[in-house]
């Protein structure tokens, strides 16, 4: 009688045990995913991820609109619960994103390891795609030098973040490069900072037409371009409606420069 109690018991158990784990299997199953986010951090700084989520393994990458560079992630989601780590260029962890995620909307907190600085982070599900990043983006881009206008950009990547070096038949400077990523439009822009506009007369309407010209509006300091692969194309100047000029010894109303290298 004893034996089979104890064999009655050490079934029940084994049952148990196999229940319990297709439950977590299940679990598990049910937060498989493939999606992409928009929301804000510290609700102002506005940042697009992109996640994946494979049996509670999460992986994937989020960048801050006005810089368009991606951070990998990684991290797990157990019954909706959410622990991401943030990863530099090295894959050093740098901060942590903890937060529920609740069908297509994630609400947390984001926290910087080195500084324990956190700020709440909300996020919600888009169908939108991303639009990439060229893969072979570093390198030497250049326009025609027979337009009479010849200019040359060469891009660069270090620690993470891009920057440019620019030069012209007048001058040669230096500084960093962000990203503009629609994902309405499905485009990538590149935007080179620290360069300065040459004019933004602005925009023209009938009434201005009779009066004094208008002065020069403040000038921007970031020229940008449409960004595919091997070929950054700039719009350089405007029309007589609405007068601009970005790079004022190139009088050519689109720059397309052409990677020409590494």
């Amino acid at each position: 009688m004893k034996r089979l109690f104890f064999l009655f018991a050490f079934l029940s158990i084994l049952n148990t045990g196999k229940a319990s784990d297709s439950i977590r299997k299940a679990n598990l199953a049910e937060v498989d995913f493939n999606k992409n986010f928009v929301g804000t951090i510290n609700r102002k700084i506005d940042v697009v991820f992109s996640l994946k989520s494979v049996n509670g393994k999460v992986a994937g990458f989020y960048y801050y609109d006005k810089i368009g560079v991606e951070i990998n992630l990684t991290g797990t989601i157990i019954n909706g619960e959410v622990l991401l780590y943030e990863l530099d260029h090295q894959h050093i962890k740098k901060a942590k994103i903890t937060g529920k995620l609740l069908k297509n909307t994630f609400i947390g907190r984001w926290e910087d390891l080195s500084t324990k600085k956190d700020f709440p982070i909300q996020l919600q599900g888009t169908n939108k795609s991303i639009p990439s990043l060229p893969k072979n983006l570093v390198g030497t881009y250049k326009f025609d030098s027979e337009s009479g206008c010849p200019l040359t950009i060469k891009i660069s990547k270090m620690n993470g973040a891009y920057g440019y070096s620019f030069k012209s038949s007048i001058r040669t400077l230096k500084g960093k490069v962000t990203f503009s990523r629609s994902l309405d439009e499905k485009l990538v822009y590149i935007n080179f900072n620290g360069i300065e506009w040459e004019d933004n007369t602005g925009a023209i309407s009938d009434d201005d037409l009779d009066e004094e010209p208008k002065a020069t509006m403040n000038l921007p300091t970031s020229v940008g371009g449409l960004l595919s692969d091997g070929e950054i194309n700039i719009q350089n100047s405007g029309n007589s409606m609405n007068a601009y000029l970005k790079i004022g010894e190139c009088s050519a109303m689109y720059i397309p420069l052409k990677r020409v290298g590494g």
